[in-house]
């Protein structure tokens, strides 16, 4: 067993590391009042979260829930956010601190939330694994958690931690941050996708090296394994549901499992077949949308809006990583996409001034 951690509280309670979280935590929201004001009082603001952080007196704030339609997933969720100090400002110092102890043991192809990884990392595995490894990629399962981030048990979480990290205040912290919200874990939380993928660490290793599946990639509770036998996933299958049994987790009904050569594998945004890539169907149909809409505003000579731009250009760059050549030659005949990154430019330069900063 690998020596647990000690000594985390301290360090974590240098000015110099408060000082860093504040910045990481203020990263993209310089435009917030809040945020401008903690940012221009810094040495202030580290002082006072140093005091709490001492005297181990942090109370979470009350949560504001917001209940959004997430257009990708077709899914509502509720969004939970807390003020930037002291609340983010603590998630990031605790975080930014037991991140070196929760990197140890993580898995290698542990995609979601974790950074220098992402999408690109699940979509390179998967793609170099069905082009290269036809024999081991001949079959795919899909697996998906049941109302993951809400069912993850606090008492389980904690004794799990209890391995890892052997500093008595620094778990009393952790607990005070889980126990903040009563079921699960906040979806909007700095720290909940972190405990998130940390829960999950020891079922990554069971699925590696108790029913050796040679290719398997997870982006946080969404899974995909494969593998040369259908019968080997059916076992995987009913192995892996028990396994969550234990740790308080249910699969989704809707797993599946089916040959590689005869349906694409769904994942990341992206439908991956041996030797190429498509866009997902829902996702090429919104940015179908957005480029008719976006050309016929450019004929009739009317400004496109900075919010529409940016995310036409976002998903632009979705179609450098798949196979969609002569729609990329459609869209670069057909709009000036300077022309978009130059009021993206405009409205960023705006908000700059609007906030006092040099632009």
């Amino acid at each position: 067993m690998p020596k647990r951690a000690g000594h985390l509280y301290e360090k974590m309670c240098k000015q110099k590391n408060i000082k860093l979280a504040i910045l990481d935590a203020a990263r993209g929201k310089h435009s917030r009042k809040d945020v401008r004001n903690v940012l221009e009082h810094i040495d202030d603001y580290a002082a006072k979260t140093q005091r709490i952080l001492e005297r181990q007196s942090y109370k979470p704030s009350k949560y504001r829930v917001q209940t959004i339609y997430d257009s990708r997933s077709k899914k509502y969720r509720q969004i939970c956010s807390l003020p930037f100090y002291p609340d983010q400002i603590i998630f990031w110092c605790v975080i930014n601190t037991i991140k070196p102890t929760l990197m140890r043991g993580m898995y290698e192809w542990c995609c979601g939330s974790i950074p220098g990884r992402g999408i690109k990392c699940g979509y390179r595995a998967v793609r170099r694994w069905l082009d290269c490894d036809w024999k081991s990629t001949k079959y795919c399962l899909k697996l998906d958690i049941h109302h993951f981030y809400q069912s993850i048990p606090h008492d389980k979480l904690m004794r799990a931690f209890q391995h890892k990290i052997k500093d008595r205040k620094m778990l009393g912290l952790i607990k005070t941050i889980v126990d903040s919200f009563a079921d699960g874990l906040p979806i909007g939380n700095y720290t909940s996708q972190w405990f998130a993928n940390f829960y999950l660490e020891p079922l990554d290793h069971y699925i590696k090296q108790e029913l050796h599946i040679k290719r398997y990639v997870r982006y946080v509770d969404d899974m995909v394994l494969f593998s040369h036998s259908k019968k080997q996933l059916h076992k995987a299958l009913k192995a892996i549901n028990e396994y969550l049994k234990g740790m308080g987790l249910t699969l989704k009904s809707n797993y599946q499992i089916f040959p590689t050569k005869s349906r694409p594998v769904d994942f990341l945004g992206f439908q991956f077949h041996h030797g190429y890539i498509k866009l997902r169907n829902s996702n090429f149909l919104r940015l179908y949308r957005r480029y008719r809409k976006i050309r016929k505003m450019l004929k009739r000579h009317k400004t496109v809006s900075p919010k529409l731009a940016m995310g036409f250009i976002s998903q632009c760059g979705e179609l450098k990583h798949c196979n969609a050549y002569w729609f990329r030659q459609k869209i670069s005949r057909n709009i000036n996409l300077n022309r978009l990154k130059e009021a993206i430019t405009n409205e960023s330069k705006r908000q700059c001034k609007a906030c006092g900063f040099a632009v």
